[in-house]
């Protein structure tokens, strides 16, 4: 039998509706709609009409349609606007569990604090999970987190003071279990490279590299160069490692960068001037994902890698499918012990050959 355009045109609006498309979007009018698919507005019209019929689509006082919540709820995954491999890791896994519960996962890019869709998205979505940006929040937005009816989790930030459940996968001990890991390489001065953007949750890496340093009676020097908000910090790393070997002021044997981003970045620099990780310096990373770009990159980067997050992100999620219920658990989550993932960019230090460049 042959399908209609109108048929055709209702099984796409359909699939739209379900996947929660319209979360954040008006449903379109019939000549809108019409225009978008190049039919007619009677097409148009008899689409919607069937879509009403089956409960998809519900007709306002007013004579518009709305689309009507997909069975079971919809959550946003509120992510900033630059490339990450923990987000796309993070996003990975809440899709896959929320499919487990029968909900939609929607992510939601936004560009600022003041971004619009972060206030819409509060108010249109079943629950949220906030990946926060690096900066400070402004006072507008902590005052409508504190007071929305909507769940939300942050993700990798500790905003429990504002009564925010919270998520910290990353293990508590990393850095020092990389710190050990690099001692029993045979390691004696470990330099820190930091590019990440100031603000909550960069600090306190530095200060467990020296802590832990300290403990050991290891030495190293601190390489600080933070990008602004939303900057690139593998560019950022492979610049600032570039005017170090330059400026004859890189003398080390062991680098380790705060995240994936610094151990990449200075990793392309280093060879750049042949130096090889690997083989010339060591070079690892306090803090890496499950999957994430570090194991597939040449040499692989040796780095923390969290345990296993996905029953904690389950937890969170089931307490979104109960409307209006407090968060029963901790208001900030640790993550459990990790394990050092030994990539080829960490050799033991007897092992490594010197090159002119660091001579």
């Amino acid at each position: 039998m042959r399908k209609t355009k109108s048929y055709k045109l209702e099984m796409v609006l359909q699939k739209q509706i379900v996947k929660g498309d319209y979360a954040l979007l008006d449903f379109p009018a019939e000549r809108k709609l019409a225009a978008a698919f190049n039919v007619t507005q009677m097409t148009a019209r008899k689409a919607i009409k069937n879509l009403e019929k089956n409960g998809l689509l519900r007709r306002q006082a007013n004579g518009s349609v709305t689309a009507v919540r997909p069975q079971g709820g919809t959550v946003a995954f509120l992510a900033p606007t630059f490339f990450s491999s923990h987000i796309s890791t993070l996003q990975k896994t809440l899709f896959a569990i929320a499919a487990e519960f029968d909900w939609q996962l929607r992510t939601v890019l936004y560009m600022h604090w003041d971004d619009a869709v972060i206030e819409e998205s509060l108010e249109r979505f079943d629950g949220v999970f906030l990946y926060p940006v690096r900066e400070e929040m402004p006072e507008r937005l902590t005052n409508l987190l504190e007071r929305t009816k909507t769940p939300v989790v942050a993700l990798g930030m500790n905003l429990s003071n504002i009564n925010v459940p919270s998520f910290l996968n990353n293990p508590a001990n990393a850095t020092e279990l990389i710190i050990d890991f690099l001692k029993d390489q045979g390691y004696r001065k470990i330099d820190f490279l930091l590019t990440q953007p100031r603000g909550t949750g960069n600090n306190h890496l530095v200060d467990s590299w020296q802590n832990h340093l300290k403990h050991h009676g290891l030495t190293g020097e601190c390489f600080e160069y933070p990008v602004e908000s939303y900057g690139d910090s593998y560019a950022q790393a492979h610049q600032c490692v570039s005017e170090l070997i330059e400026k004859k002021a890189l003398n080390s044997n062991c680098l380790l960068g705060a995240t994936m981003a610094e151990a990449i970045g200075a990793s392309r620099a280093l060879a750049s001037y042949g130096i090889m990780p690997g083989r010339n310096i060591s070079v690892g990373a306090i803090l890496k994902s499950h999957g994430g770009v570090g194991d597939y990159f040449i040499p692989s980067i040796t780095a923390v890698e969290p345990a296993d997050h996905g029953e904690a992100l389950r937890q969170y999620l089931e307490w979104m499918t109960k409307p209006r219920s407090e968060w029963p658990g901790p208001m900030s989550w640790q993550g459990k012990s990790g394990h050092v993932f030994a990539g080829e960019s960490v050799i033991p230090a007897a092992q490594l050959k010197s090159t002119e460049s660091q001579q």
